[in-house]
């Protein structure tokens, strides 16, 4: 309830005090010179109040976007399987953005930040940049309620170019796996890769494995919960089945503890952090234009030239769908043929 009361100065002027007291809110007050802009102000208040945006704009203007940040990486993460891109994002946003209230954070601000973005980015990634700040505000807005809404939420995303397929050639792939064998100081590299070469699992899927997960008797790995939510097995075998065997050696008593742990003393309970090590032996072998994620188009390629149909690519990658897996169907062209003219074969006989 407002209740707007009329003051006088020392001097004679005049001015008006509203006080609203609503049940459950702590009190608040504004003084206004003319009786007129303390009605409205009153009954916008009020409304706010009621609907439960006051509030959230007050803390709104208080808080920076670089204290969010903060909370949203102490809290605001734990569902994220590979969260260390999301932390690369938000740090650019910081940098940018960092000491800009959540009030003053508009859309145009953030599309004039996108823009710099693409002047030596791809429009994907920016995209990605954009992502990452929206899911933030949506945490300030939906969880934390420091926020009415996203203000990111309508932007539309620029057009990005078909996905691209990079994969290693062979003299690629040996070059890659030496300079992993050779690189002592990060052993974990050669069944890194060799998981991702052969397997097509995420980064984040690799990073988060544990001893429990690794079934050596019948050579698989069990995903318990993978980026679309699902459990799957991926088959282990070849060369990264003798490389996780050669690990495990030097493997931990505790079957949960993670394959690939931190290498910082103490630490072991967070993941191996792979950028530092990936770019050196990207260097070493003489990698250009090749990410870590390229790994796993490399095994869904080699998949689909050793006749795997796109169903079966899309089951051992783990997509839902064939969308993903269409950009491989050119690669399956001469196993379809072989399939077609086997049941030719079998059916009418010799071709002529």
């Amino acid at each position: 309830m407002a209740v707007i009361e009329s003051r006088t100065s020392q001097s004679g002027a005049k001015s008006w005090r509203v006080k609203i007291r609503i049940k459950g809110n702590p009190q608040i007050s504004a003084t206004f010179k003319r009786r007129t802009d303390a009605k409205q102000w009153a009954a916008k208040t009020e409304s706010d109040i009621l609907e439960g945006r006051y509030f959230q704009h007050a803390m709104s203007k208080r808080l920076t976007l670089s204290e969010v940040i903060k909370l949203y990486c102490a809290e605001g993460m734990g569902h994220l399987k590979d969260p260390h891109t999301r932390i690369t994002h938000l740090a650019y946003w910081e940098k940018k953005l960092g000491d800009t209230y959540l009030a003053e954070l508009t859309s145009n601000r953030v599309l004039e930040c996108r823009a710099e973005l693409t002047t030596d980015r791809t429009n994907s990634t920016a995209n990605r940049y954009v992502a990452s700040l929206s899911a933030l505000l949506s945490y300030a807005a939906k969880e934390r309620q420091l926020l009415a809404n996203n203000p990111l939420q309508n932007i539309k995303k620029l057009k990005e170019p078909k996905g691209r397929t990079r994969i290693l050639s062979e003299h690629e792939r040996l070059n890659l796996i030496k300079s992993c064998e050779a690189l002592n100081q990060y052993p974990e590299m050669t069944p890194i890769v060799l998981l991702a070469i052969t397997t097509g699992m995420r980064r984040g899927e690799i990073l988060n494995l544990r001893w429990a997960d690794i079934d050596f008797k019948r050579q698989q790995i069990i995903i318990w919960n993978s980026k679309n939510g699902e459990t799957r097995n991926v088959p282990l075998v070849g060369p990264a089945l003798s490389a996780i065997r050669k690990w495990s050696k030097i493997r931990p008593i505790d079957n949960s503890a993670l394959l690939f742990p931190s290498q910082v003393k103490g630490n072991s309970q967070n993941n191996f952090h792979l950028d530092h090590a990936w770019r050196l032996v990207k260097c070493s072998a003489g990698l250009t234009d090749f990410r870590f994620h390229d790994l796993r188009h490399t095994a869904a390629s080699y998949l689909a030239m050793n006749g795997a149909g796109l169903r079966e690519i899309a089951d051992i990658l783990g997509h839902k769908n064939l969308s993903m897996v269409m950009r491989y169907s050119h690669l399956t062209e001469d196993h379809k043929h072989q399939t077609v003219t086997r049941m030719s074969i079998a059916i009418f006989g010799e071709l002529a």
